[in-house]
């Protein structure tokens, strides 16, 4: 588990991407060199025969590499392989497994009636508190810049180095949390009832909709041409597994006994992916060749 970015969730998305990188880097090197167990954890030290014996296993492949990211970590995975440390690694990408990450922001699609504008409301009254120091919540709402297109999350989305450098995506989202607005965590059109919703921008009176579907497409178009045996991989090699898949799970929790302040305000569910083992082993053993 990552633990450069502990307590650290309101700086930029850029600069947590790039300490999730180096941190990265250094424990790939690290499971090369044998000094660490590649399982349980990743951090704990082994002894020589074991690192023989697991390259042994492995032969001559070098250790593949799998992100899972919750909330906001999600876009701290997607901005960690643009940064120079994750350029020895990209050919070795294997799953990224999403959950309830905000890859569109919080940008309009989301109907009154589903409760979003009680967090919403919170998150533009946090980000007033915060001022400049809240650079993430800036940028998932679109407040880092004048124009949408200048804006981080919007260029992450147009990055080359993006999904379709891993082999399995899996976007895991819960119509329950109300958080994380669905079609975002599922990187999808926004629903066609509500307004426009959102925050920041300015510039062109661009439809806040329409730059969601733009950075919908610009995500989801080299996985897909992957998924149909089209495309090169960015930073890849001439290899010819270079196939991405990509599976969209939706999780519905059991209603609480008891309704509290948490469910009222939609931010159980949102507590509950990481609370909750009974989908973690469906995913697991349902989607298993996506993680051996």
């Amino acid at each position: 588990m990552s633990v450069v970015n502990h307590e650290k969730t309101m700086e930029s998305i850029a600069t947590m991407g790039a300490r999730l990188a180096e941190e990265v880097s250094q424990v790939m090197a690290e499971l090369e060199a044998g000094e660490l167990t590649p399982r349980g954890g990743g951090r704990t030290p082994r002894s020589a025969a074991a690192a023989a014996a697991e390259a042994a296993g492995r032969g001559a492949a070098p250790p593949r590499l799998s992100f899972v990211g919750h909330s906001i970590g999600a876009l701290i995975v997607r901005a960690s392989l643009t940064h120079p440390s994750m350029s020895p690694f990209l050919t070795r990408l294997n799953t990224f497994l999403s959950i309830s990450g905000p890859h569109l922001g919080y940008l309009g699609g989301v109907a009154p009636s589903t409760g979003f504008s009680v967090f919403e409301t919170g998150l533009k009254v946090l980000r007033a508190i915060k001022g400049k120091r809240a650079e993430s919540l800036r940028e998932i709402t679109f407040a880092d810049a004048k124009k949408r297109e200048d804006c981080y999350l919007y260029e992450l989305a147009h990055e080359k180095r993006g999904l379709g450098l891993f082999k399995h995506v899996m976007l895991v989202s819960s119509p329950q949390d109300k958080y994380v607005p669905h079609h975002s965590a599922r990187i999808q059109p926004p629903p066609e009832e509500g307004g426009e919703g959102g925050g920041g921008g300015g510039g062109k009176k661009r439809s806040n909709k329409a730059t969601t579907r733009e950075m919908a497409r610009a995500l989801l178009t080299p996985v897909l041409s992957k998924a149909t045996g089209g495309g090169d991989t960015p930073g890849g090699d001439d290899d010819d597994d270079k196939i991405t898949t990509l599976t969209r799970v939706d999780v519905h929790f059991a209603p609480p006994a008891k309704r509290t302040l948490n469910h009222v305000i939609g931010r159980k569910a949102h507590i509950d992916f990481l609370e909750t083992d009974e989908y973690v082993k469906f995913l697991l053993w349902s989607h298993r060749d996506k993680f051996a």
